[in-house]
C-alpha cells in the first residue's frame, strides 16, 4: 500500500479552476483537494517542482459563491497530474475551503 503524502484529508472534487503563473493561465480540472493542497488534471511544462502558483477557486462564501486566489507551489509533477502544495491561507479562504470540504464530503 503507498504511503500517503497528505498531512489532511483529500477529498474528490469535480471542479474546473484556474492555475495562474508568471507565464500565463491554464483552465483544469481539480482531481482532489485538502485544505493543504491539490492533485490538478493538468500537464503543463511551465510547472516543475516548486514553481509558484496560484489557483483560482470558486468557493461558498456569504454571497453564496466567491472566488478565491489561493497561493501556492508545485511539489510534484507526474503522469497523474500536477500536486500542489497551498501556502498559508487566509482565514476568510481557509473557513470557505473548509465549508466547500464538507459539503464535498456528504455528497461523496
Amino acid at each position: 500500500m503507498p504511503l500517503e503524502r497528505r498531512a489532511g484529508t483529500r477529498k474528490p472534487v469535480d471542479q474546473e479552476v484556474m492555475v495562474i503563473h508568471g507565464l500565463g493561465h491554464r483552465l483544469c480540472q481539480i482531481h482532489d483537494l485538502s485544505l493543504n493542497g491539490a492533485m490538478l488534471k493538468l500537464g503543463w511544462g511551465a510547472l516543475t517542482r516548486d514553481v509558484p502558483v496560484e489557483v483560482a477557486i470558486s468557493l461558498p462564501s456569504a454571497k453564496g459563491k466567491s472566488t478565491y486566489r489561493l497561493p501556492a507551489q508545485v511539489a510534484r509533477v507526474s503522469t497523474d497530474g500536477t500536486a500542489i502544495k497551498f501556502h498559508e491561507l487566509d482565514s476568510t479562504a481557509l473557513e470557505a475551503m473548509q465549508r466547500y470540504l464538507q459539503a464535498e464530503g456528504r455528497s461523496v
